[in-house]
């Protein structure tokens, strides 16, 4: 076999594409950057515009589970959350550690959106500031050689017009459709007239974008400046626009609970209409609900009168109230062993089944003493049905119609030990004694009507309760949000820039005329688009048709 000399060894080695390592001499050793470089190398990588489109990916991500899962909000039902987290016992504990209840307030949401929000402020001012520039500078000289565009069109013109009445005619015709124009002298006696236009394109890009941001803006403003809550007003009660008054309450970061807008709220009356045809399988279903009511604005006497309906708002001081849900608050009067009335009031309950069936409770921590003369807590269950139409071996009392023709209150009693007297709409009943209301039958439950038997006794001489009468309570959403302007404007913005940038195209026209000899001229028009355009052709032959003279055929 035979070996290769050292000579041929070396060649082979610098022939070779194979990885080496390279001595540490003749190692390249790349220079550190420093904290400043690095900070704006950072920079440029969050304001590129490919980093924001993935952090608007990331957003849209973000906010998925909160259309999916249930959210801690006033606008909501609090015990939606709760019910979630009971039946999925494993991941629920784990969603409420991570914030998915209440997605649009946590950590990782609000990163993002601080990301995407600080992104397209570096992707846009930057844009804009080069853009105001570019709006102020003339279109660029036409290029020496116009064959080389995607368009070109070109002729002899043999009818005795002068280079400069041409270029005059081109500069008329472009500026007819719009373009702006600038034109020049050759050193060889030509000529030339460049035109562009389009400029709105960009503009509108620019403002698409910058709406954006501003949708951004009002709902970082809407979030830290707005607050909504909910309330409950019963029939001929009244609200003032205190904090402590609202039932649920979400305030921004910015808001002072004690400077809200102290405008008052009455509910005279709440009308609800529902499907009374026994035939229609619609019976029972609501046509419309009505609340009357009277407001007053803050720091002012003169009382107004509006009729409050769905989707139709009623705003005060820059708050919109919205009718958004009703109930039944039975009149409720509990008497004392001496006939003293301890409580005397409605109570509000709650739907909780078909026909308007519902359910409610409420908890008296005085005023009540058992058979030994000390006093004890006092705990209502009820049901109210508005239209009793008797027991059901398997849903209880039934109610017949959600009109209240014929209310019956079902109620349950508890006393003793209640549990925290922290809760008013919920007591413990484990360590509770329930009295029996009715002992000629030994039963616990008993129901009232308004005409007859309306009052129940409390057994051990405890006192007495009354169903004295029925009235409604309207639910009312209560939203303050002063980013609605922006909002809007913003979205008429996003959708204006998109019509300006996907309905206009940036074109340049250009126009060459030269001598040709013999009292003619060589004629040259061509177009240029940023983009692909399927009109330009029809562009440049337009302008090339005004000023090409009859029976003279143009040439590619």
């Amino acid at each position: 076999m035979k070996m290769a000399s050292p000579t041929e060894e070396m060649d082979a080695e610098s022939l070779s594409t194979a990885p080496r390592e390279e001595s540490s001499q003749g190692a390249v050793a790349l220079p550190r950057l420093s904290t400043w470089e690095m900070l704006r190398w950072a920079w440029r990588q969050l304001t590129s515009m490919r980093v924001a489109l993935v952090l608007l990916f990331m957003l849209s991500l973000a906010a998925i589970p909160g259309t999916l899962l249930p959210q801690r909000s006033a606008n909501t039902d609090p015990t939606l959350v709760t019910a979630w987290i009971d039946r999925h016992t494993t991941v629920g504990p784990l969603l409420d550690r991570l914030q998915f209840f209440t997605v649009y307030k946590s950590v990782w949401f609000t990163s993002i959106y601080l990301l995407l929000f600080i992104s397209l402020i570096g992707c846009i001012v930057p844009r804009s500031w080069q853009h105001a520039k570019t709006l102020r500078k003339p279109p660029p000289a036409a290029p020496r050689n116009l064959a080389r565009m995607p368009v070109t069109y070109q002729w002899n013109d043999s009818s005795g017009v002068a280079v400069d009445a041409k270029l005059v005619a081109a500069e008329t015709a472009l500026k007819k459709k719009r373009f702006r124009v600038v034109r020049g002298i050759d050193a060889d006696g030509g000529g030339w007239v460049s035109g562009e236009k389009g400029y709105l394109r960009e503009v509108g890009n620019l403002v698409f974008h910058l709406s954006l941001v501003g949708i951004l803006v009002g709902f970082a403003v809407k979030g830290f400046y707005g607050y909504q809550g909910k309330i409950l007003i019963t029939e001929g009660q009244s609200f003032q626009n205190v904090s402590l008054k609202y039932d649920d309450q979400e305030l921004g970061g910015g808001v002072n609970s004690d400077k809200l807008p102290p405008f008052s709220l009455k509910l005279n009356t709440f009308e609800a209409r529902y499907e009374t045809n026994k035939d229609s399988k619609d019976l029972g279903q609501p046509r419309g609900f009505t609340a009357n009511v009277t407001y007053s604005a803050a720091h002012s006497d003169q009382k107004k009168q509006k009729a409050v309906k769905l989707n139709d708002p009623l705003s005060v001081d820059g708050v919109n109230l919205y009718l958004v849900s009703h109930g039944y608050a039975p009149v409720i009067t509990v008497r004392d062993g001496t006939g003293k009335v301890v409580y005397s009031s409605p109570v509000k309950f709650f739907e909780a089944g078909g026909m308007f069936k519902s359910t409610g409770m409420l908890r008296l921590f005085d005023g009540i003493k058992d058979k030994d003369g000390n006093k004890t807590s006092l705990g209502i269950q009820g049901v109210f049905l508005p239209t009793f139409a008797g027991m059901s071996a398997t849903q209880g009392p039934i109610s017949a119609f959600p009109a209240a023709w014929n209310p019956e209150l079902v109620l349950n009693v508890y006393t003793g030990d209640l549990g925290a007297q922290n809760s008013v709409y919920r007591f413990d009943t484990t360590k509770a004694r329930q009295a029996v209301l009715d002992p000629k039958n030994n039963r616990k439950a008993v129901a009232l009507d308004l005409e007859q038997d309306k009052t129940v006794q409390l057994p051990d001489g405890m006192g007495s309760i009354s169903f004295d009468d029925v009235k409604q309570y309207a639910q009312f959403d209560i939203n303050h949000d002063p980013s609605k302007t922006l909002v809007f404007v913003s979205a008429v913005g996003i959708v204006g820039g998109l019509i300006l940038s996907l309905g206009i195209r940036r074109r340049r026209v250009f126009v060459r005329v030269k001598p040709a000899g013999d009292e003619a001229v060589r004629v040259q028009v061509a177009g240029l688009a940023r983009a692909e355009d399927a009109r330009l052709r029809d562009e440049v032959k337009g302008v090339g048709r005004g000023l090409r003279p009859a029976k003279v055929g143009a040439q590619k």
